[in-house]
Parts: structure tokens; C-alpha cells; sequence
């Protein structure tokens, strides 16, 4: 009898801290990334893949032949640059840039740059098996994607409304720029700028080949139709995992 109650007393034990490992879980999951009702306001819709055991190198045979798929099938589709722009999603892109300042001429959203590269060269520029295959994402969805390596950042990851105080080295730059109050970008809980707008990253947080644990950031506008953030979603999940070996740990939708 004593031994049948010290069980029941340890499998509630082992019930509970389930129950509580769960909780924790969750909550923690839902806390690494957010925006800000500011960002929300304008019409941006952003959020997270965080993704685990990765294994980066160049991209696949697999990863080439449906960059090329899609390379046919959206060259035939829009033809030209100004197909593009005139997307209502690119078009919202560029419009919220205009909103906060920026100046979509001089600077592109990403999916328009992606695009510009991809009708000239019919290819996407190779970097690695991860960015080229959230790449192909952003062009098949017009949603703009950025990954960031989670050993060089601080989570939570906030899309918002930059001070201008944000310490900011864009990729591939030796010296920090003055990061521009009003703009929008993602900042980690050390407030350090990892991208801004959508259009320039970080250096410290770009993905390289001793990357093993890295955050997706999915953006869109209120003018994607949520089958197209779906999709972002669902191809960043299917193509890391088969490209990368990529566990996932956490998923934020965009609310």
C-alpha cells in the first residue's frame, strides 16, 4: 500500500513538472519575438522561425534545380522590374519605406533587389544552402526574409520604430553607422540594430558555416493575403529542414 502511494505521489510529481516544463515552453516561445503596434500600424506583418541543429555549406542540387523552376516560371511571370514594383505587396514594401523616411529608389525593399538580380542573372547570388533557400521563399512568396545566428544575438527580437541610439554595423562593414530614429528594424534585447528596414543586416549576426542555431525573420504587408504567409512559413520549415538538417524549435506568426 505504501508502495502504491509512494508511485501515485511520483507520477503526480512527474505529471506537474510536465505540465510545467510545457508552460515554459510556450511561454517562451511566444516571448523571442514581437512588434510593436507602431510597426503594426504602418502595415507590417512579421514574424520568427527559431531553428536548431544546423549544418551550413553550399546549397544543394536539389536547392539549385528549384531556384532555376522558379527562376523560368517567374521570369515568364513578370517579365520585367516594373511588373515587379507595381505588385500590390512590393508596392506596399516601398510605401512604408516612404512612410518612415526612407527612400525606396536609392534603397529597395529586399524583394524587389532579389527580383532585380534574378531577371538579369536567372539565378539567385549563392551564399549558403540557408540563405539561398530562404531566398527562394522571398521570390515564390514577396515576402522578405533575413536569418540571424542565434549565438550572436540576445532574444527577445523586437520589429520596431528606431531611436536613432541602436548600435548598427551593416553587413560586411568594419565601423558602426548612425542608425536613423523614425526608420523601422529588428533590434535584440541588448539593443543592437540586426536589420534595418528590411534591406541591410548586421555583420556580427550573419549566418556562416560555424552557424548551428539561427532565428527567420518572415515579413510581409497587410497587402499579403495569409495563404502567401502561410507559404513563407510552411517552404522556410520544408526547405531548412531537407537543405540544413534543421530541428524547429519555436514558431512566431505574425498577429
Amino acid at each position: 500500500m505504501l508502495e502504491s502511494s509512494r508511485l501515485a505521489s511520483a507520477s503526480r510529481r512527474i505529471r506537474l513538472s510536465r505540465m510545467m516544463t510545457r508552460g515554459i515552453a510556450r511561454l517562451f516561445s511566444m516571448s523571442f519575438f514581437s512588434t510593436s503596434p507602431e510597426c503594426q500600424k504602418l502595415g507590417l506583418r512579421a514574424g520568427a522561425v527559431w531553428l536548431e541543429n544546423l549544418c551550413i555549406s553550399s546549397r544543394s542540387d536539389q536547392l539549385n534545380a528549384a531556384i532555376s523552376s522558379a527562376s523560368t516560371e517567374l521570369t515568364k511571370r513578370y517579365g520585367a522590374l516594373d511588373k515587379v514594383r507595381s505588385s500590390a505587396e512590393v508596392a506596399s514594401f516601398r510605401e512604408i519605406h516612404r512612410q518612415v523616411g526612407a527612400r525606396p529608389k536609392k534603397q529597395p525593399p529586399s524583394v524587389e533587389n532579389l527580383y532585380k538580380y534574378l531577371l538579369k542573372r536567372s539565378d539567385l547570388p549563392p551564399i549558403n544552402n540557408l540563405v539561398d533557400a530562404y531566398n527562394l521563399v522571398s521570390l515564390r512568396t514577396l515576402c522578405s526574409l533575413g536569418a540571424h545566428d542565434l549565438d550572436r544575438i540576445t532574444l527577445p527580437v523586437s520589429l520596431s520604430l528606431l531611436t536613432g541610439q541602436e548600435s548598427f554595423t551593416p553587413l560586411g562593414a568594419a565601423d558602426p553607422v548612425t542608425v536613423t530614429a523614425g526608420e523601422f528594424g529588428y533590434v535584440d534585447a541588448e539593443d543592437r540594430l540586426l536589420c534595418r528596414l528590411d534591406v541591410v543586416q548586421a555583420d556580427f549576426s550573419k549566418v556562416t558555416t560555424d552557424t548551428h542555431r539561427a532565428l527567420i525573420i518572415i515579413e510581409a504587408t497587410s497587402d499579403h493575403n495569409s495563404s502567401q504567409v502561410q507559404q513563407a512559413f510552411d517552404e522556410v520549415v520544408h526547405w531548412t529542414q531537407l537543405e540544413c538538417g534543421a530541428s524547429v524549435q519555436a514558431v512566431q506568426e505574425p498577429t
